[in-house]
C-alpha cells in the first residue's frame, strides 16, 4: 500500500491505528519504523524503535530465551528480566526451546515479552492480537497498559480489538492510504 500525504504525530500513551486490511496500517508503522523509505518527506523519531510486526521475528535456531537475549545485548540492555518476562507471558516452560519447535501463539508471547525487556521509548506493533488466546489477549492489554503508565509511546495497528479503545489517548483511521483522526 502506498500512503499519501500522511502526516502523524504521536505522543506518550497509546495511539490506535485502524483500518481494514489491505489499508496502509502497516506501511504506516514499517515507515515510522524506518523499515521503509520515504518518496517523500520526513520522519522524525526521537530515541530507540520496537517494531513487532505480524510475524514474531524471532531468529531460528535460537531458543526463546536466547532471542530475548540477543535482542537485550544488542541494545546495550541488561538480560536479568528475560526469564521472569518469559514466565509471566506463559512461555517459562518451553522458553529453551527452539522456536521453530513452538507454537504459533508461544512465538507470539515470547516476541511480545520484549515490550517488558526492550524497555525503549517508541513501541510499534502491528496486530499484536494475532495467535493469542484469551490469557495471551489479557496479558497484551496490561502490558500496553504498563507501558503507557512508564510514558512510553505506543502505537498499536489493528482492524478490531475494542478493548483497547478505553487505554487509547489517540486514535487514527486509515483507509486506501489516507490517515485522519478517528
Amino acid at each position: 500500500m502506498i500512503l499519501r500525504a500522511v502526516s502523524v504525530a504521536v505522543g506518550p500513551g497509546l495511539t490506535l491505528v485502524r483500518g481494514p486490511n489491505g489499508s496502509g496500517k502497516t506501511t504506516l508503522l514499517r515507515a515510522l519504523a524506518g523499515l521503509v523509505p520515504l518518496a517523500r518527506g520526513d520522519r522524525h523519531v526521537f530515541g530507540d524503535v520496537l517494531y513487532i510486526g505480524h510475524r514474531p521475528m524471532l531468529l531460528r535456531g535460537l531458543t526463546a530465551r536466547e532471542n530475548l537475549e540477543f535482542f537485550a545485548r544488542f541494545r546495550g540492555g541488561d538480560t536479568r528480566g528475560i526469564d521472569g518476562a518469559l514466565r509471566a507471558w506463559g512461555v517459562g516452560e518451553v522458553m529453551d526451546r527452539p522456536v521453530e519447535r513452538l507454537s504459533a501463539g508461544e512465538r507470539r508471547r515470547a516476541a511480545l515479552a520484549r515490550v517488558e525487556t526492550e524497555r525503549v521509548p517508541l513501541l510499534l506493533m502491528d496486530e499484536p492480537f494475532a495467535d493469542l488466546d484469551d490469557a495471551g489477549v489479557n496479558r497484551l492489554r496490561q502490558s500496553i497498559a504498563h507501558a503507557r503508565e512508564d510514558g512510553r509511546t505506543i502505537v498499536v495497528a489493528t482492524h478490531a480489538h475494542p478493548e483497547l479503545d478505553e487505554l487509547a489517548r489517540a486514535r487514527i483511521a486509515i483507509d486506501y492510504g489516507a490517515a485522519t483522526a478517528a
